[in-house]
């Protein structure tokens, strides 16, 4: 039998930035909101910088997972409510409850989708057999695992361009492939990549195929020129082809926009649909840490303006 939650102002879907504040938000405007995260812990997008953060206003971290906790600081401080391990698999076309993969309803006057977004895959050969055995997830992260090793950067904006500046001071060598014939990366990121010797770019090219023997050992490679294939010998591959939303909870209900992400009127709510939106999942603009933030407060504070506890205004 399934458990059934009534009586909540708000249920918020994800528990990255935004999740994290328009819960907090949600609870200085005096709604009662629960937020449902499907991982074992909270973070979201957060939890895949390995970088320092040096950009948030008045916050300075070491990575990423820093600034979760100092997050999950003010949420705890604030009596967040957050259920980890909570995965949504339906919302009600009225927006008025949620369904979870166990079974559990929970029912709400309103639901925030701050469901962020998901690194985009390759989707050839090879990527899922040999992750973890040469497929890596961060050149920040794993730099130490490319010392001294070949790697593939398969993308072209300033996230590939960055890893292999950073990989660049450990590899021996560094091939960066783009399917088009020029990067959509900074200038100035490309230029320093392009000035660092072992680095070399690889354009008009796309990766058909990972193989090995266990781990990984070469790439097929299609020349989009004169769709001639040949290999390379590379010990590491890192895909960096951006990130698609997670929205497909609400693509039933309502239209996105033609990467996914879902298109917001003025109040923070998806067209064509009672459920807010906040974060990364829809903005595909300026998809930032203060932003996401930013979105999450905007949200909340649209709920208690059009629909909920309208003293609150």
């Amino acid at each position: 039998m399934s458990e059934r939650e009534q009586d909540l102002d708000v249920i918020i879907i994800g528990a990255g930035p935004a999740g994290i504040s328009a819960a907090i938000w949600c609870n200085d405007l005096g709604l009662d909101a629960v937020v449902l995260e499907k991982n074992s812990e909270a973070g979201g997008q957060l939890l895949s910088i390995y970088n320092p953060i040096t950009n948030y206003p008045g916050l300075r971290t070491e990575n990423g997972r820093e600034m979760r906790d100092r997050f999950l600081e003010s949420a705890n401080s604030s009596g967040v409510d957050i259920r980890l391990g909570t995965e949504v698999v339906e919302i009600d076309p009225k927006g008025k409850f949620v369904k979870t993969a166990a079974g559990n309803i929970f029912q709400a006057q309103a639901v925030i989708l701050a469901s962020g977004v998901r690194r985009r895959s390759l989707n050839i050969p090879g990527e899922t057999e040999f992750a973890g055995r040469g497929v890596i997830e961060s050149g920040s992260k794993e730099r130490e695992l490319a010392r001294g090793k070949t790697v593939a950067i398969i993308g072209g904006g300033d996230a590939a361009l960055e890893n292999a500046i950073i990989l660049s001071e450990y590899a021996a060598k560094i091939y960066v492939i783009h399917r088009r014939n020029s990067f959509s990366a900074r200038d100035e990121v490309v230029d320093a990549a392009a000035a660092n010797g072992t680095v070399e770019f690889v354009f008009n090219a796309e990766v058909d195929r990972i193989s090995g023997h266990g781990w990984v050992d070469a790439i097929d490679v299609r020349d989009r020129s004169t769709n001639s294939n040949h290999t390379i010998s590379v010990d590491l591959v890192l895909a960096r082809i951006g990130v698609e939303p997670n929205s497909g909870l609400i693509q039933e209900l309502a239209g996105s926009g033609p990467n996914g992400d879902l298109q917001l009127d003025q109040n923070c709510r998806v067209i064509g649909s009672p459920v807010y939106g906040a974060g990364d999942v829809a903005d595909r603009v300026a998809p930032t840490i203060i932003t996401a933030a930013g979105a999450g407060a905007a949200a909340a504070k649209a709920i208690v303006r059009l629909s909920v506890r309208r003293n609150y205004v």
